[in-house]
């Protein structure tokens, strides 16, 4: 079984902790919307190049707050993105920065993923902890090939 596989195998264990549920969030930002329950388990999705996703810097966050504040995605221009993630953006051939919403619940012990499938985009944030605590936003820039249709933002748990 590959590592995928056996993410998959703890996950549906009932090991991990979804945002949705109180013992991992304390409340539910407005941020968050996970995927239709009927939707293929996105996580089975294909996955974003991880050099892709970038966070935007503390000093930004109000600025892109702001950005997002009617909107889970909103396209940037690279200079735009440069500015909130204080770096150059790593070379991608057809792709444009976009400003996305995120969340997350342990930033030490999680990472960010994002699962595209069609015109519908994921962002997820799964990290470790054992105790109930608040949902965080965390503005990305991703490097797409388009905007997508809808998107959806979600976080876990696992003890």
């Amino acid at each position: 079984m590959n590592v995928k596989g056996l993410f998959t195998c703890i996950l549906l264990s009932g090991m991990l902790i979804s945002c949705s549920q109180q013992r991992a969030g304390t409340a539910k930002d407005p941020w968050y919307k996970p995927p239709p329950s009927e939707s293929p388990l996105y996580w089975t999705w294909p996955e974003l190049d991880r050099t892709r996703i970038h966070e935007v810097t503390e000093s930004k966050e109000p600025d892109a707050e702001r950005l997002l504040q009617d909107a889970s995605i909103v396209e940037l221009t690279d200079q735009e993105a440069v500015e909130l993630i204080g770096k150059a953006l790593p070379d991608a051939p057809g792709t444009k920065p976009y400003l996305n919403r995120g969340l997350y619940l342990n930033r030490g012990t999680g990472r960010f993923s994002v699962y595209i499938l069609e015109d519908q985009l994921v962002v997820h944030q799964g990290s470790l902890g054992s105790s109930a605590v608040p949902m965080k936003r965390q503005a990305l820039v991703l490097q797409l090939e388009q905007s997508p249709a809808e998107v959806f933002v979600t976080c876990s748990m696992a003890k």
